[in-house]
């Protein structure tokens, strides 16, 4: 039986030449597929307890990392890469909202507004939409020092939005400070609000923006609308490259286990929108509107041994120098239950005028040097930089006067 062959049908040259086209489409298509290094180094408390991270660094050089579970666990260490040592639970008693999951919290953000640090979480079960977003405060962050507030005052959504995954957002170290959170996970995606001055309930009940929505049709049947993880993000670019607010979301199935996983390009992964202001409207790299476009740029998705990387948070880490987006994920050759699950991070890298995954040198280890680059109040926020992009005045979650915020998310599709 004959079979079809260019070196039958072609002239040698020709051959040749279409063969080297060949190889050229094939190396500019891997080029062009999505890779990562890997995740940054961690010792210590990095496994286990360590989902929907939330991490600040305070004032004296001291990383404070907050995790679902565990009436909000609490590690610390003199590094992003750890040594990582629990230190026990920011509510020993639970929440005062009075809904199941009271004593089961998820999803922490801390905040650092004149002086004080906020801790928002939610209250809820897996599937509830009967849930509720809680906020406590303390001066240290250290374990036995939060006071719970109970509710914030979202509103039930009726249907509209799932009350979990709040976020805080301080553009800017205003008086009084203005304040806004973000939260939502499935159904109709990331809503916004304003918060009153201080940050312990909302301005106005019957205010919202929507942010973010995905409706595509999800194989197997898999519920629409799957992003949650809100997490904003000021950045200034160098030269005229503006000042952007990025909306870090995660998106897909999160925290399932084999025969149950999602399929390949349905895991839980980390994406973005930006906009010139915090309330929107929101548009990915392709300028897609992100509430009715589908919009949604992917920044860090399964990859070697990281499967479903999510529930992000990011910040200007003073020691490292760079960004860096933290995270959860699973190791496939560990394992995908649900104490398997890891802490990640990575640098980020803005020069395109969107969030690239890179790797930064761990060689930072908390030395003098890397502390005294610390300046103001350890808040959360994000470093401007100048037109050389060196870091200006706007230091982040690491410490100085612009505050913002960290993220939590609970997928679950």
């Amino acid at each position: 039986m004959h079979r079809f062959s260019l070196r039958h049908t072609m002239p040698p040259l020709l051959t040749t030449t279409l063969l080297l086209l060949l190889l050229l489409s094939t190396s500019l298509l891997t080029t062009a597929q999505h890779t990562y290094p890997p995740p940054g180094a961690c010792t210590g408390n990095c496994t286990g307890s360590v989902h929907d991270p939330s991490v600040v660094r305070r004032a004296d050089g001291t990383y404070f990392r907050f995790t679902t579970n565990g009436r909000i666990n609490i590690a610390t260490a003199p590094s992003i890469a750890g040594p990582w040592t629990y230190q026990g639970c920011a509510l020993p008693h639970g929440s005062r909202i009075a809904l199941p999951g009271r004593d089961d919290l998820w999803a922490p953000d801390v905040l650092q507004v004149d002086g004080v640090f906020f801790l928002t979480y939610s209250v809820s079960a897996i599937g509830s939409r009967h849930s509720d977003i809680g906020v406590a405060t303390s001066e240290t962050m250290e374990a036995g020092t939060w006071t719970d507030h109970g509710s914030i005052g979202v509103p039930d959504g009726k249907g509209k939005w799932n009350r979990i995954d709040s976020n805080l957002l301080q553009l800017a170290p205003t008086q009084p400070a203005t304040v806004y959170l973000t939260w939502g996970s499935f159904w109709t995606g990331i809503h916004q609000t304003q918060m009153l001055n201080p940050p312990l309930r909302v301005l106005n009940p019957n205010t919202s923006v929507h942010l973010e929505q995905n409706t595509t049709v999800r194989p197997q049947g898999r519920p629409k609308g799957a992003s949650e993880g809100s997490y904003q993000f000021r950045w200034t670019l160098a030269g005229d490259g503006g000042t952007w607010i990025y909306l870090f979301f995660s998106s897909g199935g999160c925290c399932n286990i084999p025969p149950h996983l999602a399929p390949p390009g349905e895991e839980y992964k980390i994406m973005v929108c930006r906009s010139l202001t915090p309330t929107g409207p929101f548009f990915d790299r392709e300028g897609r509107d992100c509430v009715s476009d589908n919009g949604g740029t992917l920044v860090l998705g399964s990859h070697g041994d990281v499967f479903a990387p999510g529930g992000q948070g990011v910040m200007f880490d003073e020691g490292l120098g760079g960004v860096v987006v933290y995270y959860h994920y699973v190791r496939p050759s560990v394992g995908y239950g649900y104490g398997d699950f890891v802490f990640g991070w990575n640098g980020l890298d803005f020069g395109s005028g969107w969030p690239v995954v890179v790797a930064l040198e761990d060689s930072y280890a908390g030395t003098e040097s890397a502390s005294a680059k610390t300046a103001g109040n350890g808040t959360s926020g994000a470093a401007e930089t100048g037109s050389e992009g060196v870091v200006a005045t706007e230091s982040s979650r690491l410490g100085a006067t612009s505050t913002l915020t960290s993220g939590g998310a609970r997928g679950r599709g």
